[in-house]
């Protein structure tokens, strides 16, 4: 069934209209068949997972063996090594000899089967915790080697995608699971991409000289979509649906989004529900609204997570990008106290990838958390 609004705002399917990304997806369909591990990052909303989850579907038409897990809200590290066990079962379960293969392998867990809400889905993979009497680094230690036996018996190749990478770093004694992590992976024949959004703690995993994953994979870096290409494919998707869009209108609606993938599908959604025949300005101002409705109580939900110093410092470069933001007059214009309260709140809003520094200026990542802020917490 078609849908009659062409736009998403979830996870966009491995079917689903895509716009340009071919070399992103040549290189990294390349690394992949080389054996070569990759860290891929970006901001938030950028479009990561849907091409990342594109790049394995190109792949298993080319038999790799595509396994896929995130590491978002990891709690243990005994629900890190279910999620890595899970995830093999899950690719598996419809390859019988593949499935039987990593039943007989993977000692820690056992396949479940559990019923779903989706119909279509009807049954789905979950594991239980086999009687080995193993738990904590012991089970992971144990998991990781199973993996490694799993990849050694199995003839196709392998590509292993770890999604959210850097939620390890929430775990006590982070190092030695780094450590546990890259002593095998370091020795499987198979490629892994690592995928992360909180960029400055993902890179430091793999770019700091005292972290076990030193310099062991290649960074890549996912950059924005080219402007007027992104345009056209906006404009292109209401013209399929029956309706006039201009080259301009497709503009407005990806510089108000700043290019990130996941806000200029929002956006245009609503926009289309919104708009006639034809997309006017109008249009896009009532979509921007709604859109920021849509995101206040995600937008709130990250403010009560921080300290007030912490909004006051987001708040000023939302409504102030700058190069100097510890200067004394920014400090006493945007009411900021000390130097050393702000330079922590720094550091907090740089580990929550809420803020960057982009040709010199810091700025607001978010695009529309941007534009919110500047809106309700300001009244700009």
């Amino acid at each position: 069934m078609i849908s009659k609004n062409p736009f998403y705002f979830r996870e966009l399917p491995t079917d689903g209209p895509f716009c340009n990304r071919e070399q992103e997806l040549q290189e990294l369909c390349s690394h992949a068949q080389s054996l070569a591990n990759v860290v891929l990052y970006s901001p938030r909303r950028f479009g990561k997972t849907s091409l990342i989850k594109r790049v394995q579907e190109h792949l298993a038409q080319e038999d790799v063996v595509t396994i896929y897990t995130h590491f978002y809200g990891v709690t243990s590290v005994e629900d890190l090594a279910s999620r890595m066990a899970k995830a093999v079962f899950k690719i598996t379960q419809a390859k019988e000899p593949l499935f039987k293969k990593a039943v007989r392998i993977i000692n820690s867990y056992r396949p479940t089967m559990v019923m779903t809400p989706d119909e279509e889905k009807g049954m789905a993979i979950n594991v239980q915790l086999a009687s080995t009497g193993l738990s904590g680094f012991e089970l992971l230690e144990d998991v990781m080697e199973s993996l490694g036996k799993f990849i050694k018996e199995t003839d196709e190749l392998i590509h292993f995608v770890i999604d959210e990478f850097q939620e390890i770093v929430e775990l006590p004694d982070v190092l030695k699971i780094e450590g546990i992590l890259r002593q095998h992976i370091q020795q499987h024949q198979a490629s892994y991409t690592f995928v992360g959004s909180r960029r400055r703690i993902l890179l430091s995993i793999f770019n700091e000289k005292h972290r076990p994953f030193y310099k062991s994979a290649i960074n890549y870096e996912l950059q924005p979509l080219p402007r007027q290409e992104f345009a056209g494919f906006i404009a292109e998707q209401f013209s399929l649906r029956g309706k006039e869009c201009s080259h301009s209108m497709g503009e407005l609606i990806a510089d108000t989004v700043r290019c990130f993938p996941y806000y200029a599908q929002k956006l245009a959604y609503f926009v289309f529900e919104r708009s006639g025949d034809k997309v006017e300005e109008k249009d896009v101002k009532l979509g921007i609204e709604t859109l920021f409705r849509d995101e206040t109580p995600t937008f709130e939900g990250v403010l009560l997570g921080l300290a007030p110093q912490q909004i006051a410092l987001l708040r000023a470069i939302a409504l102030e990008p700058s190069h100097s933001i510890f200067s004394q007059e920014y400090l006493r214009r945007h009411r900021l106290g000390s130097t050393g309260g702000a330079q922590a709140a720094k550091k907090k809003l740089l580990k929550l990838d809420l803020i960057e520094q982009d040709n010199k200026t810091w700025r607001v990542v978010d695009p529309i958390m941007d534009k919110w802020l500047r809106k309700y917490l300001t009244g700009t």
